[in-house]
């Protein structure tokens, strides 16, 4: 469909469009050291290289869940760690208490980006601004991995980046491209379908997802070009694509 120009609304995607973490490979060694830690402490004995096997695998397992509609997080990906390595999340009794162990491990995968770190990509600040200034109303359509909302928000906040509004898949409970989370955008900025449109990086989630809702679509390619497998990248496009923030005004006619 047409992107309305200017749009009465427009809502962000987060990761690979606003900000990024600055290097994932030292998040994913942060999380092998501290579920090596935690296997420790009930005398599981784990190496360096059989930690990232299951934190990778832990993330398909998310991946799956995040395809299907559901949202697995941290919690489930240290739950399933730990029974993948015969240690109980359950109690002795038998009850579902969560186990101390298990908290802290979804804890430590959870925080890992921020111990690490994120930066903005270049541009997107201004170009969020922009769109504020113009008097144009925001919302953030932000599916979370492994990384919750309450850490991303502090995240944007500490880059100066502020929306009007903030939806989490983990918070909405429905991940894109499933309609739940453009829709409570949508109703929060009171912007018809028609009249606002989301930016974001991937086809499946972003494209699809805004499509379904009926609003227009952007497609940001500035720090890579749909990063997933050809299961995920296929679709169709956005209406537009660009390739650095600067281009936004242009396409929304501000």
């Amino acid at each position: 469909m047409p992107i309305p120009r200017p749009p009465r609304a427009v809502t962000f995607d987060c990761w690979s469009t606003l900000i990024s973490d600055k290097s994932w490979e030292q998040t994913m060694l942060q999380r092998q050291q501290s579920l090596i830690e935690i296997a420790g402490k009930r005398g599981v004995e784990i190496s360096l290289e059989r930690s990232k096997e299951l934190i990778e695998a832990a993330w398909e397992q998310h991946v799956i869940s995040w395809r299907a509609g559901g949202t697995f997080g941290a919690k489930g990906a240290a739950d399933w760690i730990l029974g993948q390595l015969g240690i109980s999340i359950v109690s002795p009794d038998g009850s579902s208490t969560e186990d101390e162990l298990a908290a802290e491990l979804a804890l430590a995968i959870e925080s890992a980006t921020s111990g690490v770190g994120t930066y903005v990509l270049e541009g997107a600040a201004e170009a969020v601004q922009a769109v504020t200034a113009a008097g144009i109303g925001t919302a953030l359509v932000c599916d979370t991995g492994f990384t919750p909302a309450r850490f991303v928000r502090r995240f944007l906040a500490d880059h100066g980046i502020k929306l009007d509004h903030y939806f989490f898949s983990d918070e909405v409970g429905s991940p894109k491209p499933y309609p739940p989370i453009f829709l409570a955008a949508l109703e929060a900025t009171g912007a018809a379908p028609e009249e606002a449109v989301h930016i974001g990086d991937l086809k499946r989630t972003d494209i699809a997802g805004a499509r379904s809702a009926g609003m227009g679509s952007i497609r940001y390619t500035g720090l890579h070009d749909d990063m997933w497998s050809p299961e995920d990248t296929s679709g169709e496009e956005a209406d537009a694509v660009m390739d650095h923030w600067s281009k936004l005004q242009g396409i929304l006619g501000l």
